[in-house]
């Protein structure tokens, strides 16, 4: 396969002059590494602002991702067990780095269930018991091999006033984790000979993030280093309640998430030290369910038929992009800030609440300078063999509390780079989004979809919103407007869109049957033509593009475009095989596009996971009965201000003239010339809240 050219589908960077005003390594944030690779060296002129030689594995659902991750770690451990027995100093056996929207401490990552079937000890595997594979199993276990751990979680404090139910267990679930280590690594730091220089594990509660109360830390990654470890995962999977998606759902979704009220405990190995868990106060929320129950299931684990299902994907990552995402998580962790407070007596943040701060687990992690620096991350060396290259894509949102870089002028590389990759697609986008709702980015699709008369578009949301149900409905069926305006129909059909929803048994159910249940779409991925995967944490929203603290990574390689197609065609079509169309051929984007669709509608005992998205219709429901409401009462105030804010002025998303000078909607590759080209001097307006 030939390879697609990195110039024509990644970013460049605007200049490679650091004294020009935009030359700053734009349209990465100044101070980090990917925007210095801008500056010309001693040694050579810039570099380029994506990594080559890597290896790229593609994930459909968050059980094979999550099994994955449990896997890298599980190495780590072993490979610092092995090297401290051999007199290797513990702090000094590897690292690992990990953000998250949400990470449930007792979220299972094992291949049985130990939580509904008995005793522990059922699990025993001859004389060697099964090890603790919890995420916070798996968090002590790495530091007790002396393998050092940070841990950046968004800690919702702000927000748990409105939302008490939802976020009192997400809240108090990562205080735990915090707590926990902290009193971890003192016990470990205590008993090291000789003792370490640095902390083995530490936890950041992070609230540095845009002005709005709303706004969130979203980036889902894990960077793992060891002696001969270096791989890295992004994606949209969170070390979470529900988004295991195994083949009948996650037996820790709805019913079946842990109740602290029949005890704080897990299935623990023999060979952890857990004294410290002893001491620390268990959390008292339950986590509620995800997802309504009437749409995707009870989650009830007695009853398979009847966990929740949840479609995620994710990537595994080889070769210098692991360096690149290590320093994305530095220059995360180092962002300035105007305060840093711990206090474990203070589950719920609200005293030591402040926006823009970040807590730690242990005060040895700042000092009056600010935040101490972690190590400059080790290159990552090449994939001996693979010709893959990728390219990270960021969102950092503008925050007025920020003091210096990195970030002082945020950075937008996602909103840019999905608006480079829709521009230059010619046969077929295939997208799978939670929230698609960005007007600006239908209008840049439905432009395309008008100059290209050969261009194909396939996008596959959640048949139902999670929360806030009827503003996210109604934002949907906005965006969908705006993607198929003026375009041609072929009876109820779009002769170039195709917009579906997965479900796990389409045929006509009364409510409350077992198998008539959605399955809700997670996952931020999409293909451009036969070359681009992109996949990450960012949805096609505004507050992914502007608001929340995003990541994701734009994988340029024929050959990973067409494995990650053909899992998702097994997927979809019940292992069927992915129709063999090159989509580098003009009008094989057409041809993929009709077989899709056949494929789609296609009856049978056991039909494909999809529906036809039911947008259009004045009272859409779906296949179990239940009407999805998307008339929303204040939906505008609502929508600006709770549902998809932003960081920065909202007048960026302001009508443009065409060439008649007719008002008409701004498109997102407007908007990012808005943002990245329009300045005077130092002053950026448009990046101004």
């Amino acid at each position: 396969m030939a390879q697609p050219d990195p110039a024509v589908w990644f970013l460049p960077f605007t200049s490679s002059d650091p004294t020009a005003s935009d030359g700053d390594g734009r349209p990465w944030a100044d101070g980090t590494e990917m925007a210095a690779r801008a500056r010309p060296t001693a040694t050579g002129g810039p570099r380029n602002p994506w990594d080559e030689n890597c290896k790229v594995k593609t994930f459909v659902g968050g059980l094979a991702a999550m099994s994955a991750i449990r896997d890298s770690l599980e190495h780590a451990i072993t490979e610092a067990k092995a090297a401290r027995a051999a007199g290797a100093v513990p702090g000094k056996l590897g690292r690992v780095y990990l953000t998250g929207w949400r990470f449930n401490c007792l979220r299972d990552l094992s291949e049985t269930n130990p939580w509904g079937a008995g005793p522990w000890t059922a699990y025993l595997s001859g004389n060697q018991a099964m090890a603790d594979q919890t995420a916070i199993g798996l968090v002590l276990r790495l530091m007790q091999a002396g393998v050092i751990v940070r841990i950046l979680l968004w800690y919702p404090a702000a927000i748990s006033g409105p939302f008490p139910a939802k976020f009192d267990a997400h809240i108090e679930d990562h205080h735990y984790a915090a707590e926990l280590v902290a009193a971890e690594n003192a016990r470990l730091m205590g008993e090291a000979k000789p003792p370490n220089t640095e902390d083995l594990g530490v936890v950041a509660l992070d609230m540095r993030t845009a002005a709005t109360v709303f706004a969130t830390h979203h980036q889902k990654t894990v960077v793992i280093r060891g002696a001969s470890t270096s791989v890295a995962y992004v994606g949209g999977v969170d070390l979470a309640y529900t988004r295991r998606d195994a083949q009948l759902g996650d037996w820790q979704s709805g019913a079946g998430i842990p109740d602290p009220a029949v005890g704080w405990s897990w299935p623990k190995d023999n060979t952890t030290n857990y004294s410290t868990v002893a001491a620390v106060p268990p959390v008292s929320h339950r986590q509620e369910s995800d997802l309504p129950v009437n749409v995707y299931g009870d989650g009830d684990p007695t009853s398979p038929l009847n966990r929740q299902i949840w479609h995620d994907q994710h990537l595994r990552l080889e070769g210098p992009i692991v360096g690149t995402l290590e320093w994305q998580f530095k220059e995360r962790w180092e962002d300035t800030t105007r305060g840093r407070l711990f206090d474990v007596r203070d589950p719920y943040g609200k005293t030591n609440w402040a926006l823009g701060q970040v807590i730690f687990s242990t005060a040895a992690a700042f000092d009056a300078t600010g935040v101490k620096a972690l190590p400059l991350p080790a290159a990552a060396s090449d994939v001996k063999g693979s010709a893959t290259r990728v390219q990270m894509w960021r969102t950092i949102p503008w925050r007025t509390t920020r003091s210096g870089p990195p970030f002082q002028r945020a950075e937008f590389t996602v909103m840019a780079g999905i608006a480079n990759a829709v521009k230059r697609a010619r046969e077929l986008i295939w997208i799978f989004d939670q929230y698609f709702w960005s007007r600006p980015l239908a209008s840049l699709l439905n432009a395309q979809l008008h100059a290209n008369p050969s261009l194909r578009v396939i996008v596959i949301l959640p048949p139902h919103a999670d929360t806030q149900v009827a503003a996210a409905h109604r934002a949907r069926a906005l965006a969908l407007g705006g993607l198929t305006k003026k375009l041609s129909k072929t009876g109820a059909d779009y002769d170039q869109v195709a917009v579906y929803n997965l479900w796990l048994d389409r045929r006509k159910a009364a409510v409350g049957t077992s198998r008539s249940r959605g399955i809700y779409v997670h996952a931020k991925a999409h293909t451009y033509d036969d070359g681009l995967l992109v996949c990450g944490s960012a949805n096609l929203n505004r507050r992914s593009f502007t608001c929340d603290s995003e990541i994701a990574c734009a994988v340029l390689d024929p050959a990973v475009v067409l494995d990650h197609q053909t899992q998702l065609w097994a997927y979809l079509f019940n292992e069927a095989t992915r129709p063999s169309i090159d989509l580098s051929v003009g009008g094989s984007g057409k041809q993929l596009f009709d077989r899709f669709r056949e494929a789609a509608n296609m009856e049978s005992a056991k039909p494909p996971i999809l529906i036809r998205d039911p947008w259009e219709d004045p009272n859409p429901t779906l296949p179990n009965n239940v009407v999805r409401d998307q008339s929303p009462r204040f939906f505008g105030s609502q929508y600006d201000y709770v549902l998809d804010p932003s960081s920065i002025t909202t007048n960026v998303e302001k009508d443009t003239r065409d060439a008649t000078g007719a008002l008409r909607d701004a498109r997102l590759d407007e908007i990012v010339s808005r943002i990245e080209r329009v300045h005077v001097g130092d002053n950026w307006p448009w990046r101004r809240p």
